[in-house]
């Protein structure tokens, strides 16, 4: 009799939860970024990346993981438009090629202090501290952005404008299943073009989640011709009420040749970068 009465109870709550889940697969939602000033987020990505390059008739291939973690402020909002600063707090790389591993750790000064790490260091510690401007309408369409302060460092800009770290969100309502896409801005010194495609997922009662994927392009950065073709694809998980990310996990793959010395170098990038993002009270 009461496995009877337990097997009725799961039944009831199975139908309970496939009926919420039908309900929710039709509702129509509205994104956008509902922020105010003096809004805070911290954002950590971790990126796990091999890159295989011909380098003098070999094959060789340099596996990275880095993470960075930045402040997001919320500085000022003009009617739709949002004006925000993401602050560089700290940065971690380990880098193992030809049999050699370089660790750097901006919170620790002893893996910059020599060697490899002294030359890393000393590109890197500049950018702790530093900051990228951002202004963007409240669908989270970028107007501009201020990245002058980690030009050099194509890690950080590749991350910060490729769409990484947020979602554009689509005029109007949509339904699970239906998608947008749109062309991120690319960078002001290169050639680089990034088209996403996104889709509704799923709606749950404080969150969304977004499928990505899309199109990167480019023959020219830094003032450097180069040939590169990439596409990107994975999840977002963004908050309902505020449209900030919540987490992501985006896969990226990129074949690229670029001219050095008069000779050619083909190259390919493999990488997932995983964000996670809090508010800072």
């Amino acid at each position: 009799m009461k496995s009877k009465i337990q097997i009725t109870i799961w039944t009831l709550i199975s139908l309970l939860l496939l009926n919420i889940s039908s309900t929710y697969a039709q509702k129509s939602i509205e994104l956008k970024y509902n922020l105010n000033a003096g809004d805070k987020y911290m954002f950590v990505t971790d990126i796990e990346q091999d890159i295989t390059f011909e380098a003098m008739g070999n094959t060789t291939t340099l596996e990275q993981l880095m993470s960075f973690q930045m402040t997001s402020l919320v500085n000022k909002i003009e009617v739709d438009e949002i004006f925000m600063e993401f602050i560089f707090d700290r940065i971690k790389m380990n880098q193992k090629i030809f049999g050699m591993e370089l660790n750097y750790d901006s919170d620790d000064s002893s893996t910059f202090t020599s060697g490899m790490g002294a030359k890393i260091g000393e590109e890197f510690n500049k950018i702790i501290g530093a900051s990228v401007k951002v202004v963007m309408d409240d669908n989270g369409n970028i107007k501009d952005m201020d990245l002058s302060s980690i030009t050099d460092n194509s890690d950080l800009t590749n991350n910060l404008s490729s769409g990484n770290t947020y979602a554009v969100y689509p005029e109007g309502k949509v339904k699970v299943g239906e998608s947008w896409a749109t062309d991120i801005k690319p960078l002001e010194n290169s050639e680089m073009k990034v088209h996403m495609n996104y889709t509704l997922l799923k709606i749950a009662r404080n969150h969304a989640t977004i499928g990505v994927d899309g199109t990167l392009t480019a023959n020219e950065v830094a003032g450097k011709e180069i040939s590169l073709n990439g596409t990107t694809s994975g999840e977002m998980i963004v908050d309902r009420k505020t449209g900030i990310l919540i987490s992501s996990s985006i896969d990226m793959e990129i074949d690229m040749e670029m001219e050095e010395g008069g000779n050619k170098i083909p190259a390919t990038i493999m990488s997932t970068a995983v964000t996670t993002v809090k508010k800072v009270e």
